[in-house]
């Protein structure tokens, strides 16, 4: 027998289709089977505990013989009628019964009801193969692909056996195993040696999942250009959890901030088309950079490459094939040759990594003082040198690699496959992605890179010179972070016989076991000791086991460190430990905000949070690193809870109303909540986005603070806070130190950086969908006053989607109260929801007096919500954190 369960969703229901021959298990009678395709015998459930419930009923065959032993099925034409609702076939026989298949056209009219808007799954379950006669597997997936199906096959035998077994009705493609091909074409899944109810329930769950996947964006869009002007490009990186393929594409941008329908470029379709000879790609071994080809690799690289996705060490020739593979070629994917696994495009899916644009050198440093370089060296003439040089694009991906794209117009220029990602055991490793089950289980490059100039040497002996540096992070993908000198990206510079001079260094966990996986964006800045440095948090989950195991650090990575290929703490990189963690509870530091107090250039100050809800102030004021250290009194600024995680960097300003205010008088403006694994989805514990002001006074807790509250909160008709909330700033006792928003949905948080425009700061929460079943969520945009966190005093955005900001008192973008003297007055919105249409949103991003924001379900330029903002608090001010918000 063969089972199919059809889904759809967005609540899980399902329905129990079955196939057989009830002849009597005649093999002579597999023609006349396709008329009994299928009958529904199971109502539709209700709700996930009635689908787990009704499928654990459900137990695999398992008896000698299976169930029904050989007897002849209909598998492929059951497919074709679920899909097309029991349409009549192209009434054509399979080939190998032409002469036996009398009824060349067949249809059962029997429809299971797919809603056209919903993802859609058939489980196949079985332990033979399909017989045919009126439907061949080309016919089932031409009907299959026209609905959007993913089949997901659950295979009681092993692999090329059962459902899997080869035969000549497959088609052209009579050597692979029919479930193989069936769910490589619809982009499912293969589980083989299925036994026991338990193993059932996580493989059709697992289809489930899949199968309701979406495609969408999981970072935020990037700009050309810090104005909106002729010529802005919006550059959007995208996944499709359904095959994890991915892309990243520009749009070009009209005058009034709306995006053109078309994208000039797609990166995934010019890298489709670029044969993998022609790409230039290198990587890291022996300590120095190399190509990205077999006789470059060490042998314990080579080792990964030949490892099988059972862990048997194979040949050579598979692991040069492999190598192949993810240099683009497509020779051996599954159907054809080794039987690799199947890609839309070469590109993988771009998750966590936004696109970071690389024009002509764009930082505000001086041409003198506080250790810059001068006269012939000066900053600006090599802003001269390189102002006509070619605009990049980085993103990281997880085919392995970081890409840089030609920003005319998409077309690959330089892809790094890091070193430290190489990994012989069956379970991590490159090989990994050429697995044909392969199903995500494993991130490479999947943090976004920065990109600064710093005047510095990038190669042992070399002399010290002006370069771009790109400093690349690996996200949940790998506990290491690696140096490119991007600074040239010509044909003469970009080519993989200059891997050397490209590659400047890689610093993992193997130099340091305190390093986790590098959650942690890091920036480059020039410190008081005259060294340039990448400063980073240690992310998640290190493994040192001393003392300091397990704490939240804050890294300081020399860029000159390591280039000889060694690392020394103390001389080519520092820590600096918070004391909060331990190796039975480990705690992690995120993304760090660097300030430069005295407007210098330097770095002075950074803030940065951690997994444990704390907020962490480092004074590196002094001209001596042996001075640099945690401030107030080695105690955060912000004592959180374990609670509410803070996994983005802060937002840095002055505070908006206390002008003589002790120092550094700043103020720290931060969402929490996490969201790096599945498991995270199911958090609910209240979130808050927080406002502390740092006046040189630390341990701070939420008593120190105000609490803001909801003066409307509904789905529809917006968010409202109390505008009038007063916070004693200037009290000489009982001062209170800022505010905080509890947010009110059930597993809201908030996992990106904010935006602060002039008095107003914007920030994005998330709702993920807490369904096993779901990839998706909704989510809010906010806005609110730096202030004290309440509604605007007039209008900021454009809440009803007219296309403009409505000041006026009763308008569309206003909420009016009734005050307690009964008189009315109006505020602007504190928030609106995103359209659920469009997924849980990404971080804002604002150019000119629009306001962007992706979602996880945005898979177009269209689909991205672009909404207006005031013209008068359309300029980015009063920000003090390093990085630019756009480039020039």
């Amino acid at each position: 027998w063969s089972y199919w369960w059809p889904y759809w969703s967005s609540e899980v229901r399902w329905r129990f289709c079955a196939v057989g021959d009830d002849t009597g298990g005649d093999s002579t009678g597999f023609p006349e089977i396709a008329r009994k395709a299928f009958k529904v015998n199971q109502v539709i459930t209700e709700t996930k505990a009635d689908v787990i419930s009704s499928m654990s009923e459900w137990s695999t065959c398992s008896s000698p013989g299976g169930c029904g032993g050989d007897w002849p099925e209909a598998n492929y034409f059951a497919l074709h009628q679920l899909a097309t609702e029991g349409a009549i076939t192209d009434g054509k026989c399979a080939d190998a019964y032409t002469g036996t298949c009398t009824d060349m056209g067949y249809k059962t009219d029997d429809a299971i009801g797919w809603r056209e808007e919903s993802g859609k799954v058939i489980v196949w379950f079985g332990d033979a193969r399909s017989h045919c006669s009126t439907v061949d597997a080309n016919e089932a997936i031409d009907a299959l692909l026209a609905k959007n199906i993913v089949v997901a096959a659950i295979n009681t035998k092993s692999s090329s056996y059962g459902i899997d077994t080869a035969s000549s009705c497959s088609g052209s493609s009579s050597s692979v195993g029919q479930a193989t091909i069936i769910t490589d074409a619809t982009k499912g899944t293969l589980t083989n040696n299925v036994s026991g109810s338990d193993k059932t329930v996580d493989a059709i769950l697992d289809a489930v999942s899949k199968g309701i996947a979406q495609a969408g964006s999981g970072a935020g869009v990037t700009f050309s250009t810090s104005s909106l002007k002729e010529g802005t490009q919006l550059f959007q990186t995208l996944f499709d959890s359904k095959d994890w393929s991915g892309d990243l594409v520009a749009y070009n941008l009209n005058d009034d901030g709306s995006i053109d329908s078309t994208p000039a470029w797609s990166a995934a379709t010019e890298l489709a088309t670029t044969a993998a000879e022609d790409r230039t790609i290198i990587t890291w071994a022996e300590n120095q950079g190399v190509a990205f080809q077999w006789d470059s690799l060490t042998t314990t690289q080579k080792a990964d490459l030949q490892t099988s996705p059972t862990g048997k060490t194979e040949t050579e020739a598979l692991g040069q094939a492999r190598l192949q593979y993810l240099r683009g070629n497509r020779t051996n994917e599954s159907p054809s040759g080794l039987g690799f696994r199947t890609r839309s495009n070469p590109l993988g899916d771009i998750w966590h990594s936004s696109a970071v644009y690389v024009g002509k050198p764009n930082r505000d440093w001086p041409d003198s003082g506080a250790g810059f370089p001068e006269d012939a060296d000066k900053y600006s003439t090599f802003v001269t040198a390189k102002t006509e040089r070619t605009p990049i694009v980085y993103a990281g991906a997880n085919d392995g690699l970081l890409h840089g794209f030609n920003a005319a117009d998409g077309k690959e220029v330089l892809a790094y496959a890091p070193g430290n990602l190489y990994n012989d055991s069956i379970s991590a490793g490159y090989h990994r992605l050429t697995d044909p089950t392969f199903n995500h289980e494993n991130l490479y490059v999947d943090g976004t890179p920065t990109v600064s100039d710093a005047f510095v040497r990038t190669t042992s002996g070399g002399l010290e010179g002006w370069h771009s540096i790109l400093i690349g992070t690996q996200g949940g993908g790998g506990r290491g972070l690696f140096a490119l000198d991007v600074t040239s990206p010509d044909s003469a510079t970009f080519r993989e016989t200059n891997a050397a001079n490209l590659a400047i260094w890689e610093f993992t966990n193997s130099h340091d076991a305190h390093l986790g996986y590098t959650y942690s964006r890091p920036t480059i800045a020039l410190l008081n000791n005259g060294r340039w440095a990448a400063i980073t948090g240690n992310g998640l989950d290190d493994t040192a086991i001393d003392s300091t195991g397990g704490q939240a650090q804050l890294f300081i990575i020399y860029l000159d460190g390591g280039i000889d290929g060694t690392w020394t703490e103390g001389s080519d990189y520092l820590r600096i430990n918070t004391g909060s963690g331990s190796t039975s509870s480990r705690n992690g530091l995120f993304d760090p905000a660097v300030i430069d107090l005295d407007n210098n250039g330097t770095a002075d100050r950074v803030y940065a949070g951690d997994l444990n809800g704390n907020l962490w102030a480092f004074d590196l004021s002094g001209s001596s690193d042996n001075a640099w250290a945690i401030a107030h009194s080695a105690n955060p600024l912000f004592a959180g809870q374990p609670s509410q995680p803070i996994t983005v960097a802060p937002m840095v300003i002055h505070h908006p109303t206390v002008t003589n205010g002790s120092d550094p008088n700043l103020m720290i403006l931060f969402g929490t909540g996490r969201f790096i694994s599945d498991a995270d989805k199911t958090i609910t514990d209240t979130q808050s986005f927080y406002a502390v002001w740092d006046n040189g006074t630390g341990n701070l807790d939420r008593s120190s603070l105000v609490s803001q509250s909801f003066v409307l909160n509904d789905d529809i008709a917006g968010r409202v806070t109390d505008a009038d909330l007063e916070i004693a700033y200037s009290a000489t006792s009982d001062r209170q130190y800022g505010w905080y928003i509890d947010l009110p949905a059930s597993g809201e948080r908030v996992v990106s950086k904010a935006v602060v425009v002039g008095d107003i700061v914007y920030f994005n929460t998330i709702i993920p969908d807490e369904s096993v079943c779901s990839s998706g969520g909704t989510g809010w945009e906010m806005s609110v006053k730096t202030i004290n966190g309440g509604s605007p005093d007039k209008a900021v955005f454009d809440f009803d989607g007219d296309g403009i900001v409505n000041k006026i008192k009763g308008g569309g973008d206003q909420y009016t109260i009734i005050g307690a003297d009964g008189e009315e007055y109006s505020v602007g919105y504190a928030g609106r929801k995103l359209d659920p249409d469009k997924g849980m949103p990404a971080g804002p991003s604002i150019i000119g007096n629009q306001r962007f924001t992706a979602g996880s379900a945005t898979e177009t330029g269209e689909e991205i919500a672009v909404n207006a903002i005031s013209e008068s608090e359309a300029t980015v001010t009063g920000r003090l954190s390093w990085d630019q918000l756009f480039p020039d």
